[in-house]
């Protein structure tokens, strides 16, 4: 009987401890796919995002709205040239740079969101994108002929980390009525806005105060001219005034301006601080 006693015991022990190591046993870990996140402030609808794997296997997006998978950090050279079927492309914000010819010669292209500051559009990177309407974007660096030939292109506006534009950058954008820079700018090159003949309004950074002037080739269509200088300074010869254009000035020199013969040949000169484009913190800000 002491025997048999102990044998129970021994057998009960054993069920326990059998028991306990298939609670601590770890559940068996369900297989984890990775996806590329779509991008943020997409709008939701029927948007194709263009991702890695896409890359990789040389892809020819055919659909006509696109955006960006999260691992796509920039734009390579040729990738959507000559592309017909694209109208409309947000660039997310981790894309820093747009590669030489990355868009060229799309010629249904309309629209480009870009949701993030942009350190560098290339050459040639937009060039003869026929169909784009407007450019808003936050760039640094312009290349050479980056838009050119877009002559739908009515609008271009810089944000205000703009520093150089290159030599025909914007070259037959003939229905181009709207240039705005910021301050900052400190690289302007001679033949930026060749051909651009319909150009309505546009501003004048300090450091091309001396320049811009002849390089906007529409004198007879200024309506609205922004001067952005840290000082009061003559007019320029390059500059050819007429009376249906407002010029906008720093207010801290508006009398000053206001008083000088040559100025006053334009039809108004008002304080920058009325225009629309002026904020609490700056111009563009």
């Amino acid at each position: 009987m002491k025997r048999n006693g102990i044998a129970g015991i021994s057998l009960m022990l054993f069920m326990l401890l059998g028991l306990n190591a298939c609670e601590k046993k770890p559940a068996k870990q369900e297989k984890t796919i990775k996806v590329e996140a779509k991008a943020a402030d997409v709008p939701a609808g029927d948007i194709f995002f263009y991702t890695s794997r896409h890359r990789a296997e040389e892809y020819i997006p055919t659909e006509e709205k696109m955006g960006f998978g999260s691992q796509i950090l920039s734009i390579n050279p040729d990738e959507f040239k000559d592309n017909k079927s694209i109208k409309e492309v947000w660039v997310s914000p981790k894309i820093k740079h747009i590669a030489n010819n990355a868009f060229e010669g799309c010629t249904s292209l309309e629209q480009v969101h870009f949701q993030g500051d942009m350190p560098v559009i290339n050459d040639d990177a937009f060039n003869g994108c026929s169909a784009l309407k407007s450019l808003n974007v936050d760039v640094y660096t312009i290349g050479l002929d980056a838009f050119r030939g877009c002559t739908s292109l009515e609008t271009a506006r810089f944000g205000e980390h703009i520093y150089w534009i290159r030599n025909g950058a914007f070259g037959g954008c003939t229905k181009l009525r709207s240039i705005l820079m910021a301050i900052t700018m400190q690289k302007l090159e001679d033949g930026a806005f060749d051909g651009c003949t319909s150009i309505e309004e546009f501003s004048i950074p300090n450091d091309f105060k001396n320049r811009m002037f002849g390089l906007v080739p529409s004198a007879s269509k200024w309506k609205k001219i922004y001067l952005l200088s840290t000082e009061y300074y003559k007019m320029p010869k390059n500059c050819t005034p007429n009376k249906n254009c407002t010029l906008y000035v720093p207010d801290a020199f508006l009398a000053q301006f206001k008083a000088d013969a040559d100025w006053m040949q334009f039809g108004a000169i008002e304080p920058l601080s009325k225009s629309r484009y002026f904020t609490k913190e700056g111009f563009l800000k």
